[in-house]
Parts: structure tokens; C-alpha cells; sequence
């Protein structure tokens, strides 16, 4: 009887270490997709949105900057939303919350850096 409770303890460790695995596994791929997209949307679809006149002023620079954050902050922002329904059957409520919400401030830091990084290049 012993051996069988520690045999379903080493289980259920095992599945919240392959979920907790899946869940990072799943966010830096997301992450990656975040910056491929921000590079993309920055070469080709950005400049469409700003004025001709202000294309290469610093003001130009600028409204390429706050595009480029609002788009990284909304991309992250789907990323947090689909984290918290992912891990909506996951331990208990304050931990979710607090596993998401840890993860969405990483990934807001990554996208900012790389923003900074890329368009002030």
C-alpha cells in the first residue's frame, strides 16, 4: 500500500513537472513568434502608417517606437490572456494568477528590449 502512494505522489510531481515544461516550452516559442512579428511588421507595415514628411525625423522615429510598442504589448497581452485560460485547470487560483502574471512581466521585458534593440538600430 506504501509503495503505491508513492508511486502515484511520483506521478502526479511528474505531470506538474511535464506541464509546467509544456507551459515554458509553449511561451518562449510564442516569444519568438512575438519578435518575428515585430521585425516584420516593423520593416514592412509600419512605415505605411507614418507621413511621408515625418518618415526620417525624429518625430518619425518616435510614432515607429510607440507602433512598435503598442503592437508588442498587445501581441504579449494575447499571449497573458491565452496563459491564464491555459492554466485555468492548474493548481490552485492565486498561484495561476501569480504564474501568469510573472511570465507576462518577463515577456513585456523581452518584447520592450528587443523593440529598443531593433527599432533604435
Amino acid at each position: 500500500m506504501m509503495n503505491k502512494m508513492y508511486f502515484i505522489a511520483g506521478l502526479t510531481k511528474n505531470k506538474t513537472i511535464m506541464k509546467r515544461l509544456v507551459y515554458i516550452i509553449f511561451n518562449v516559442i510564442c516569444q519568438f513568434i512575438i519578435c518575428w512579428l515585430l521585425v516584420l511588421l516593423n520593416a514592412y507595415y509600419n512605415d505605411l502608417v507614418i507621413p511621408q514628411r515625418l518618415a526620417r525625423s525624429a518625430e518619425g522615429s518616435g510614432i515607429k517606437m510607440l507602433i512598435a510598442v503598442i503592437e508588442g504589448v498587445s501581441l504579449v497581452l494575447a499571449v497573458y490572456l491565452n496563459n491564464r485560460m491555459t492554466l485555468s485547470d492548474d493548481g490552485d487560483k492565486k498561484s495561476r494568477v501569480s504564474m501568469a502574471n510573472k511570465t507576462c512581466k518577463v515577456q513585456l521585458i523581452i518584447t520592450v528590449c528587443f523593440i529598443v534593440a531593433v527599432i533604435l538600430n
